[in-house]
């Protein structure tokens, strides 16, 4: 199977050790792929990373999840701002 273009920097990003079992972390990736897409439009690679990094250390949804991606809402804000100033730039 072939990992996401993101998997090394994830496994750095979460400080993953080799010996540990790295199955789940393309679903992870794959999963925060399609949460940063619905909520912002278009994919950002550290806002990916955020999402899968918080999916990896609550693996099972619960409240401190939720309240995990809540506390991103200011990056997909700025995100969706800042592509929106881009798209109404381009246009003019």
């Amino acid at each position: 199977m072939e990992h996401d273009a993101l998997f090394e920097e994830f496994k750095t990003h979460i400080e993953w050790e080799d010996s540990m079992d790295d199955s789940m972390l393309d679903r992870y990736l794959e999963m925060a792929r399609q949460y940063v897409r619905n909520a912002t439009g278009n994919e950002t690679d550290q806002l990916v990373l955020m999402v899968a990094a918080i999916l990896n250390d609550y693996r099972v949804p619960e409240k401190e999840m939720a309240t995990a991606l809540d506390s991103l809402t200011p990056f997909f804000i700025q995100e969706v701002y800042s592509n929106d100033t881009v798209n109404q730039s381009s246009e003019a």
